[in-house]
């Protein structure tokens, strides 16, 4: 054997090397995920007239799952939102992969209290998350708010039931 045909050789394996290892890491796929969710913040009231209680919001938190979403399990995440008394809560949410790849997803409910459900949908990400769509619902098993001695209110919010499905490209 020449040394040309042990390079081409050579090309061809690493080639279908690294072929095998992008499809393995970044190859289409779907599945389920559940897990739970704490999160802590602040909200801060925004007046807009009597009788009707509206306010933005910003939490951040764990978030941790026992069915993988992809093949991760840990997220950091960080929402803003607005809540508003007559016409519910909306909120943009980042699950941050301790890795650095990120998913963002949007989130509503009727109210962000106790009890309520909330429905979110995928809606992209980063990395091995880039493309990814979905959707995820909870309750809130708990939430709580404290105003401190200079007026602000605190929010702690606690879910075990998030339930969600993906889909990647």
């Amino acid at each position: 054997m020449n040394g040309t045909s042990f390079f081409r050789i050579f090309l061809c394996g690493f080639l279908l090397l690294a072929t095998s290892s992008l499809t393995e890491s970044y190859g289409a796929e779907s599945g389920d995920f559940r897990g739970s969710w704490i999160a802590n913040g602040t909200r801060t009231p925004f007046p807009f007239g009597a009788g009707r209680q509206v306010f933005t919001f910003r939490i951040v938190g764990h978030v941790s799952l026992q069915a993988p979403l992809g093949k991760k399990k840990d997220f950091w995440s960080d929402c803003i939102g607005l809540a508003d008394t007559t016409t519910g809560m909306t909120g943009r949410c980042v699950w941050k992969d301790l890795g650095g790849p990120e998913i963002y997803l949007t989130i509503q409910s009727s109210q962000m209290e106790q009890g309520n459900q909330v429905v979110g949908t995928l809606v992209g990400g980063t990395g091995p998350f880039a493309g990814i769509s979905g959707d995820v619902t909870f309750n809130w098993t708990s939430v709580t708010t404290q105003i401190d001695a200079d007026g602000v209110v605190t929010v702690n919010g606690q879910t075990k039931n998030i339930i969600g499905r993906y889909q990647k490209p």
